[in-house]
């Protein structure tokens, strides 16, 4: 009881926290300009009076609480509704700048938005006609895609790329009738400032788009301003409010004839009350129904089993998802139109949403205004465009064909939610019912915390196909600290028998994974966190992987598993996105796979993960599994720990189909190389290998140093040896090195960058100190071995002048440069051809300043080095001088200079067998 007990509060003190957060968003988040509160001049009674007659002269006697100023304000402002010209003259109110618009055009419209501010009430104007009260306001009506924000507010209208907006002041009075059972209208005049180009008609967009504008660009020149006071709007409230009767209802038009210019199209105005109330949940108005006949969600439910809430948990729970997206589901299992469609379920299209394909990527479902009470539910469902922020479509108020108006029944002995749904403005066709249930469990085919049909209750000859949508939620126990998964949710593995079957059929020899234990050690259970993945496969292609579970538990963000599971091979459950850049130009595209549900077994001792899963698809086929292709396998194979300090750690992705080959969901299999990742343990794995390269940079150097000295000594004994060493040789090391310290270059091993290290360094503080007395040690090594050979030097040319004077013929330095030099003229050439291509397989165009800097850089890229080519320069030289006699320690004095290079070779492999890495490439 008191588990119980503290889960409620602990879901009480959610919902809080998110209501909270939205009402405070709220107060900012409002389509409205400015609105100042000070007293009103009415200055237009006569003109009321005349336009409003047929309302005044039917209007009802006020109550003494009718006229409370605050209340009024309250209830007649409304926010974030919608309007459109359903009238075909032609006469738009205002253009709209789509440039910004990520969908096609012909598939999705903006948003037509309009709120209504009350700005002053007095019951006391002169002349003020009878039963009346004065009025004025702000209305604010305009067009978004994606955003309720007016960036400019002082202005009477603007226009930017995804928003146009317009403010009309408006002055008026209000009144009851009691037509229609009972209704509160507003009669009032407005008028506005627009900047129109004064021409002969502007009923068509094309005009409107050359000419609405605060300025025309094309003429240079200001724009007329034209007021516009004959500007008429009533507004319908209803009386007494309820579930289905709390719809405002209003209409602005032109007093002006057709043919002026000021003419605009009628504009009708719809928008909820803001004055329903949570207890109207229990009423028994309106119609509704306890349960369907049909339920398309049956076989889903038996399958993922249902969380059975009783009624507080229930309304805790619903209110706690309300500002959440549903993604609407294509409807593959039970069939429906193969192509393009004008509506979904009982939503029609035509107003925001043009079109929609039949995967219904650009759809999406909220619901929003809940009311419960007990096991009594309302609220609205709205279908929006994928092209919305959830948080802009919560604040909608406005009805339409793409609204529905549910009202129903939880069931807690069947955990099932049945509502009756109508449609519109109107509310005339309550034909639609809504189904919700709360899945217990997830597994590779359900990714939903909330699942839900919209069924018909038509009759079967006009009846509309269900319609699927959840609350898909790839990671629930990453959300929100995981709460509800660790209450709610557990996990089905329901493809572990493939799993295992992968297993058996590629695990490796037994002896082979006692070697692999007993000295390579992998990431090792309970820290699913090593194993995730945040990291590039590509210039074009990020690869993210998300443990979700081990065991039924659910990975949390701020704790681990219990170690109840500590097995050698555990079950675990992985989403795996590929997030591509768009028009990808060097690799093929993987939108096919770019979205793995996941489940398997992660072997501790090999460090891999063996995994099968679903992906979408998009087109139907009878082997689908609720939409999807489950016949997909993944292997992901992680580096080994012990060898992180040493090799960059990096992951290999396997992603194949398990279809036959003339299977039209088969797939080419997709083999991916992740750069660098990042653990909890990467700063102290680059630490270690940077002591490490430390002290074998000094080693490498010691071993110079000693066979520069061991062979100084021998040379000591014959001259005619000495003689035959190249200055060109000794000169190149000199220069490479010295090259090397200006330019504050690595020494000999150069650090393996990633990706990662590029963009956030590593924090070597506590060893910088360190690790700088060890570069200053080496750089020191650097220079004794500078000097050692320019004393080699002096006693080359000491040894040439001895040999001249026995009339000995002596090696020529200035042949030997020049062959050098037109070795060196063909590689850099050869670089920059292969600079070249590169550019122009990128298309990239380059300024002259830009060729100069790239062929300078080109240039001290091929000059860093030159220490390195030391062996290939003597070759040259006794290709060059051919020496009268063999001179084996000449070979002995150079080859000997590569002997440190043989030595560092096997670490360079095998730091980089398998690594990628980033280097400051010239291009």
């Amino acid at each position: 009881m008191y588990i119980v007990t503290m889960r409620n509060r602990a879901l009480s003190l959610w919902a809080l926290l998110k209501l909270l957060a939205f009402s405070y968003a709220a107060s900012y988040d409002n389509f409205a300009f400015p609105v100042d509160q000070s007293v009103h001049n009415y200055s237009r009674s006569t003109e009321i009076e005349k336009h409003c007659s047929s309302f005044i002269s039917s209007a009802s006697k006020l109550e003494s609480g009718d006229s409370n100023a605050a209340k009024l304000k309250t209830e007649l402002s409304f926010f974030n509704g919608d309007w459109e010209q359903k009238d075909s003259h032609g006469a738009t109110l205002m253009p709209f700048d789509d440039s910004d618009m990520p969908y096609a055009p012909y598939m999705i419209h903006p948003w037509k938005v309009v709120s209504f501010e009350v700005q002053n009430v007095s019951s006391y104007e002169p002349n003020q006609p009878k039963n009346t009260i004065s009025i004025s306001g702000v209305l604010s009506i305009g067009i978004t895609r994606n955003t309720t924000f007016i960036s400019e507010p002082g202005l009477k209208f603007l226009k930017s790329p995804g928003m146009s907006a317009l403010r009309v002041d408006f002055e008026g009075v209000y009144l009851e009738t009691n037509e229609n059972g009972g209704e509160r209208l507003l009669c009032l005049l407005g008028d506005s400032t627009f900047p129109f180009k004064k021409v002969p008609t502007r009923f068509t967009d094309e005009y409107m788009d050359l000419y609405f504008s605060a300025r025309d660009t094309l003429y240079n020149e200001e724009p007329v301003i034209l007021p516009h006071d004959q500007i008429l709007l009533i507004v319908r409230y209803p009386k007494v409010v309820s579930l289905v009767n709390n719809h405002i209802h209003g209409e602005m038009t032109s007093l002006k004839e057709m043919e002026d210019f000021e003419y605009f199209d009628k504009v009708q105005i719809t928008s909820h009350s803001s004055i329903i109330r949570e207890c109207d949940a229990s009423t028994s108005e309106g119609p509704v129904l306890d349960s369907f006949d049909q339920n398309p969600l049956e076989d889903a439910m038996l399958e993922d089993g249902v969380n059975k809430f009783n009624n507080s948990e229930f309304c805790r729970i619903l209110k706690y998802f309300e500002h959440e997206e549903y993604r609407v589901m294509p409807n593959l299992k039970l069939g429906g139109q193969n192509a393009f469609q004008d509506t979904v379920g009982p939503f029609r299209l035509g107003n925001e949403i043009l079109l929609v394909d039949r995967n219904n990527e650009n759809l999406r479902i909220i619901m929003h205004k809940i009311s419960c009470e007990e096991d009594k539910v309302s609220g609205v469902l709205r279908l929006y465009p994928a092209t919305f922020e959830p948080h802009v479509a919560t604040r909608r108020t406005g009805l339409s064909t793409l609204t529905l108006s549910v009202k129903g029944t939880w069931n807690s002995s069947t955990g099932l939610l049945s509502m009756t749904g109508c449609l519109g403005p109107s509310l005339a066709e309550c034909d639609s019912g809504v189904l919700l249930y709360f899945p217990k469990y997830f597994s590779s085919k359900q990714r939903s915390v909330v699942s839900g049909s919209i069924i018909s209750l038509k009759d079967a000859t006009t009846a509309f196909w269900p319609v699927f949508f959840g609350l898909e939620m790839l990671s629930p126990g990453l959300h929100d600290g995981g709460w509800y998964s660790n209450v709610y949710l557990s996990y089905n593995y329901s493809k572990s028998d493939l799993a295992n079957e992968f297993i058996e059929r590629i695990q490796e020899p037994k002896y082979m994974t006692y070697i692999w234990k007993s000295f390579i050690q992998y990431i090792q259970y309970p820290n699913p966190q090593d194993l995730q993945i945040e990291t590039f496969t590509s210039s074009e292609t990020f690869v993210r992987v998300e443990v979700l579970s081990v065991g039924p538990l659910f990975r949390t963000n701020d704790s681990h598993f219990y170690d109840g599971y500590d097995h050698d091979v555990v079950n675990m459950s992985v989403n795996l996105f590929l997030i591509e850049k768009p028009n990808k130009v060097y690799e093929e595209s993987y939108h096919h796979v770019s979205k793995l549900y996941l489940e398997g077994v992660y072997d501790q001792h090999t460090g891999k993960l063996y995994l099968v899963g679903c992906r979408k698809v998009d087109t139907d086929h009878a082997d689908l599994e609720r939409g999807l292709d489950c016949l997909v396998q993944v292997t992901i194979e992680y580096s080994s720990l012990n060898a992180r300090w040493l090799i960059n750690p990096t992951e290999k992705i396997t992603i194949r189909s398990l279809r036959n080959l003339d299977d039209v969901y088969q797939f080419k299999t997709i083999r991916l190389h992740t750069l660098m990742i990042h653990d909890r343990r990467h700063d102290k794995d680059v630490v270690l290998r940077k002591i490490f390269e430390g002290y074998f940079r000094v080693f490498l150097l010691l071993v110079y140093i000693v066979h520069i000295l061991n062979q100084m000594r021998k040379m000591k004994k014959s001259n005619e040896r000495v003689a035959y060493i190249s200055l060109v040789v000794l000169g190149m090391w000199i220069v490479g090195y010295g090259i090397t310290l200006i330019f504050n270059k690595e020494i000999l091993i150069r650090s393996l960058v990633s990706q990662y290290d590029v963009t956030q360094p590593s924090d070597l503080q506590n060893y910088k100190r360190y690790l700088n007395n060890l570069d200053y040690f080496a750089r020191f090594l650097v220079l004794v071995s500078m000097f050692l050979m320019a004393r080699i030097a002096q006693m080359v040319l000491k040894a040439r002048k001895i040999l001249q004077e026995q009339g000995e013929p002596t090696p020529s330095e200035k042949k030997l440069l020049l062959v050098c030099l037109r070795a060196y003229m063909w590689y850099f050439t050869l670089k920059c051809v292969e600079v070249g291509v590169q550019l122009y397989i990128k298309k990239a165009t380059l300024t002259k300043d830009e060729y100069m800097r790239l062929i300078m850089q080109l240039f001290r890229y091929t000059v860093y080095d030159l220490q390195d080519y030391l062996l290939y320069v003597q070759i040259i030289a006794s290709m060059v001088w051919k020496p009268r006699l063999p001179n084996p320690g000449l070979k002995y004095f150079v080859i000997g200079l590569w002997v440190p290079s043989l030595i560092q070779f096997p670490y360079e492999v095998v730091r980089l067998f398998g690594t990628y890495h980033v280097m400051n490439d010239v291009v």
